[in-house]
This record gives C-alpha cells, sequence and structure tokens, in this order.
C-alpha cells in the first residue's frame, strides 16, 4: 500500500523528535546539532528546518509531545485512577516510572541530564506545560492520610513526589552502567522497584504504636 504525501510527513517528523530526544539524552542539548539530528533520522539538514524553524521550536515540540504528551500523560494514568490509599498510589507510581523506562529508555538520562539538573535546557518549558493539578491532589492525599495518623507525621507531603521522581529517575540515568560501578554492582530495574517501594512506603507508614512493657 503507498504511503501517503500526509503520513509521510508525519512519519518523518516523528523520527526527528524520537532522533532528537536519544540525541538530547546522550550527549545533551547544547552538545547536539541539527546535523547530528538529521543523520540520526536519516534526513538532511534541510528538512529539520521545514518542520521546526529554529532549535528552541523543535525544544518545544519535545517538551510537548515526548516529555508531556508520552511520559506525564503515562504517569497521569495513575494520579487519575488515584488509589484511595496513597501509600499504595506511590508503591504504582514507583512502577509505572520503571516501566516507563523501558518503554522509552531516552527518558531517564534525558529528564537528569535537561529537566533536573540546574540550567537544564528543557525545565522551565516543561514547568510551563505541566498540569501541577494532579500532583497538588496527591499532596492533598497524603496530607490528609497523615492527619488521620496513617502516615509518618516526619514526611513532607510537598516533597513526597519529587522524592518519588528523583529516587526512580535518578539510579534509571545510570542503569547501563550499573554492573561498572561497585557500590551497585549486578542489580535489575525490578529490584530498584522493589527497593524504591520499600524504601518509601517503610519511611511513610505511621509508626507502630509503642506497647508498655509487662511490669513484674
Amino acid at each position: 500500500m503507498k504511503t501517503k504525501p500526509g503520513q509521510e510527513r508525519s512519519g518523518v517528523r516523528a523520527r526527528l523528535l524520537d532522533a532528537a530526544v536519544v540525541l538530547f539524552a546522550e550527549q545533551g542539548v547544547a552538545g547536539t546539532t541539527v546535523a547530528e539530528i538529521a543523520k540520526r533520522a536519516g534526513v538532511t539538514s534541510a528538512m529539520v528546518h521545514y518542520y521546526f524553524k529554529t532549535k528552541d521550536q523543535l525544544l518545544d515540540a519535545v517538551v510537548a509531545e515526548k516529555l508531556v504528551g508520552e511520559f506525564i500523560a503515562f504517569i497521569a494514568g495513575e494520579l487519575d485512577r488515584g488509589a484511595p490509599d496513597p501509600l499504595a498510589l506511590v508503591d504504582q507510581l514507583v512502577w509505572r516510572i520503571v516501566e516507563a523506562s523501558d518503554v522509552w529508555p531516552w527518558l531517564p538520562p534525558l529528564w537528569v541530564r535537561e529537566v533536573i539538573s540546574q540550567g537544564g535546557a528543557l525545565r522551565e518549558k516543561l514547568i510551563q506545560r505541566v498540569d501541577l493539578g494532579k500532583p497538588e491532589r496527591f499532596k492533598a492525599g497524603l496530607a490528609a492520610a497523615q492527619k488521620a495518623g496513617r502516615v509518618n507525621p516526619g514526611i513532607n507531603p510537598q516533597l513526597t513526589f519529587m522524592s518519588i521522581m528523583v529516587l526512580t529517575m535518578l539510579p534509571l540515568s545510570m542503569a547501563k552502567d550499573w554492573d561498572r560501578i561497585p557500590l551497585i554492582g549486578r542489580v535489575s530495574k525490578q529490584d530498584l522497584g522493589r527497593h524504591v517501594v520499600a524504601l518509601l512506603k517503610h519511611g511513610l507508614a505511621a509508626a507502630p504504636a509503642k506497647t508498655q512493657g509487662r511490669k513484674a
């Protein structure tokens, strides 16, 4: 079946975005040229400029379509379903992020390099586009559970979502080098997921009430 012109153009644009995120993850936005993106996508530099007049327009598309349109939407699905127990939701979010790193291997290194890092080229663009309502609802649910005595009173609900992102994204960004790092060694993403869930849930859970010892 012959490809229609519109479909072909759409395919080229998608290849350019796919090439861009892989290169940005590997060598950073500043270290990546339009020519390199074109070469990775199998087209000419002129084709990059046809779809994206400037590099900044390309970055806008990466944030809107790859980070927000794919990853954030993927994570938001868990927040929308919203397990009534915030600890269960923590569990689901951790595994969702681990799963996302398999779907989009470029995601963790790009996130650490260009979103988390000070001066990251995508940070401000992402902040402007993200719907903060969903994390706010997660924070409110956690605060309510804390008030009810089901969550550790020492936990700051405002920092919990960020903690989930950092505890998963940072090690996942180095996943291909884990076996070369003596302090990590041979572990899998499943090991990481279980570790982060245990760390967060046991740290978040309210301490059991102290029982008085039996009097002699």
